[in-house]
């Protein structure tokens, strides 16, 4: 910053903090004294930060210090020395524990400087001033409740753009000390489980997941996971609560709008994706639980979504013995469709190849096809 524009800050600092603020009385005869006359009386607006700092270096418990602090603070931020704005924080706040704009200014500083860390200290430091300020009412009640809104800003405005996920989940765990009265208390859940399932450990991203359906239960994200997490486990009852899950699954999208924050081609691209992966998932539980109808309709919806060989094959496979489970009950045409399944089945390379073959050759002997 040039000569002018800082002069014109000193100016505009101290004037307007001189109303809030009765100048000093002290002792010229004094050292201490001596400077803060230099400071009163200097024109030249580098000499006169030179004082200031200078009074701030020996003198910082001294009565005198708020007076300059006041205008040293604000001065040091718009100069981007911004170590030094949050150093006169401190400082300030050592002798006046509940100065909101001591506390702000130095928010505004860790912000600027784009630290993390230095964000989080002060952010909930500033967000317990504003509390106790608050508690207290008064003149000063409301920007204290103001003030504690931009803390909790700040915390997770931080906490959204740290690319790292630790650093990301301190920042909302003290969100989270701040209580339900928090305005950001509400979004907590989802942002752990977002970071959490990128983070592990797979407890962990699992309860975040549970806790977040119990505060939005139509929130399929969160159904999706849990379902995939006990579909990977192989008990009857682990498959029952997948087959629960994804009907869920399909009844929220099937009735859910449009969000407005999506496109209506995204929209309908994540839709059909999550569906297919709905259908699948609760058409193999159904499968393996011995429930052939529900596993013959949910698998042949799920089957032209599905992209990938190896899934496809086991759709596939899964089909095939859901229709030969029927075939007795259903007519030549489930033999069929069984032996039609297996065939597709079988020309896949897959872990489910080589009993496809094998069944092939069973339902045909069985049901005497070609």
């Amino acid at each position: 910053m040039n000569r002018l524009a800082t002069a014109l800050v000193i100016v505009l600092t101290a004037a307007s903090l001189a109303a809030q603020r009765p100048k000093p009385v002290v002792d010229p005869e004094t050292s201490e004294g001596l400077l803060i006359q230099h400071i009163q009386q200097e024109t030249d607006p580098v000499e006169k930060l030179h004082f200031m700092e200078q009074f701030a270096a020996q003198y910082p418990m001294h009565s005198a210090s708020p007076w300059v602090f006041d205008q040293l603070q604000p001065v040091y931020l718009a100069n981007k020395a911004w170590d030094q704005t949050m150093q006169i924080g401190e400082l300030r706040l050592a002798l006046e524990p509940e100065n909101l704009e001591a506390g702000k200014i130095a928010l505004r500083a860790a912000e600027a400087k784009g630290d993390p860390q230095l964000i989080a200290k002060w952010a909930d430091r500033l967000w317990r001033i504003g509390t106790a300020v608050a508690a207290k009412g008064g003149s000063t009640g409301a920007d204290a409740r103001g003030t504690k809104d931009y803390a909790e800003f700040c915390l997770f405005s931080a906490a959204q753009h740290d690319s790292d996920l630790n650093a990301r989940l301190a920042l909302l765990k003290i969100l989270e000390e701040h209580g339900s009265s928090s305005q950001y208390f509400s979004k907590l859940p989802t942002e752990y489980f977002n970071i959490y399932r990128q983070l592990g450990p797979s407890e962990k991203a699992l309860e975040s997941a549970e806790k977040l359906v119990q505060s939005n239960p139509d929130n399929v994200d969160a159904i999706m996971f849990i379902a995939d997490t006990h579909f990977k486990k192989d008990s009857p009852k682990e498959r029952e609560k997948v087959i629960a899950l994804t009907g869920k699954v399909i009844d929220i999208l099937e009735k859910k709008p449009r969000p407005e924050s999506e496109n209506e081609a995204d929209w309908n691209v994540k839709k059909a994706q999550v569906l297919g992966t709905a259908y699948y998932m609760g058409g193999v539980s159904s499968n393996l639980n011995g429930l052939y109808p529900r596993a013959d309709i949910m698998l042949r919806t799920a089957l032209p979504s599905i992209k990938d060989p190896a899934t496809e094959a086991a759709v596939l496979y899964h089909l095939g013995i859901a229709n030969y489970k029927l075939a007795d009950k259903g007519g030549p045409k489930r033999s069929m469709d069984a032996l039609a399944f297996m065939r597709r089945c079988a020309a896949i390379r897959s872990s489910f190849q080589d009993q496809a073959i094998r069944n092939i050759e069973t339902i045909k002997a069985e049901y005497n096809l070609k």
